[in-house]
C-alpha cells in the first residue's frame, strides 16, 4: 500500500462527498489533480470509504487508536484485589477471584501488571530437634569408622529414596504459594509424624563375600 499524505487524504475525502458518494469518480479526480500516471495506484475504494467513516467519526481521516478500554483493572479494583492479597498473601489467585467476583485472569493481571506481586514458592524443611544434632554426628562418626575399617564399603552401599502421601492438610510445596513484590523467603518446618503414606529412604550394606561363602 502506497503512503498518502494528509492533504491526498482529505482531498479524496471532498471528492467523494463533492461527486454525489461516487467512489469512481472520487479516484479519477484524485489521479488528475495530483498527476498519476494511469499505470500508477491510486487510493482504493476500500481505502477512500475508510478514510470517509473516519472523517465522519472523529473528523480526522486517520485511523483511531485501537485497544479494549479497561473494564476490570480499574483503580478500585486494583484496590480491592491488594487489600484482599495483604492479610492473605497465601491464597491462591483462583480462590481471590471467587471471593472478589472477578476472573482469575483478572485477578492474575492486576498482580502481575498493576501491583508487581509474583507468586513464590515456599520451602519446606524438615524440623529437628536437639536430640537430632546429635544423632547426626554420631552416625557420621560411625560410618566413618566403618569406612575406615573397610574401604570397600562405599561400593557396597544400596540407598533407596522416600516420598510421602499426605492424608491431612499438610502443606503440599508445589501448590503452595506466597503472593509478594520481594522473594519473603518462607521456611515451613515439618516433621515426619503426620498422617501419611510414606516410601522410607534406607541405606543397605552390601556384603557380597558372605553370599559367596
Amino acid at each position: 500500500m502506497e503512503p498518502w499524505t494528509g492533504a491526498q487524504r482529505a482531498f479524496a475525502v471532498k471528492a467523494f462527498y463533492k461527486n454525489g458518494d461516487s467512489l469512481a469518480i472520487a479516484q479519477r479526480e484524485f489521479r488528475r489533480e495530483f498527476g498519476i500516471h494511469r499505470n500508477r495506484a491510486v487510493p482504493s475504494a476500500h481505502a477512500i470509504k475508510t478514510w470517509v467513516r473516519n472523517f465522519g467519526a472523529t473528523g480526522s481521516t486517520l485511523k483511531t487508536e485501537g485497544g479494549s478500554v479497561k473494564t476490570v483493572r480499574t483503580p478500585d479494583n486494583i484496590a480491592v484485589v491488594r487489600e484482599a492479597i495483604e492479610p492473605s498473601p497465601h491464597c491462591s489467585a483462583r480462590r481471590h477471584s471467587v471471593s472478589l467476583r472477578l476472573s482469575e485472569a483478572s485477578v492474575r493481571r492486576i498482580l502481575h501488571k498493576d501491583l508487581n506481586f509474583f507468586p513464590y514458592k515456599i520451602q519446606v524443611t524438615h524440623a529437628l530437634h536437639e536430640r537430632d544434632y546429635v544423632n547426626r554426628v554420631n552416625f557420621c562418626q560411625t560410618f566413618l569408622r566403618l569406612i575406615n575399617e573397610n574401604q570397600e564399603l562405599v561400593n557396597n552401599l544400596l540407598m533407596s529414596d522416600e516420598a510421602h502421601f499426605h492424608l491431612s492438610g499438610f502443606v503440599n510445596k508445589q501448590n503452595f504459594c506466597y503472593w509478594s513484590a520481594t522473594n519473603p523467603t518462607k521456611l515451613h518446618e515439618t516433621t515426619s509424624q503426620v498422617q501419611s503414606h510414606s516410601m522410607v529412604r534406607d541405606i543397605f550394606i552390601w556384603n557380597y563375600r558372605s553370599l559367596l561363602l
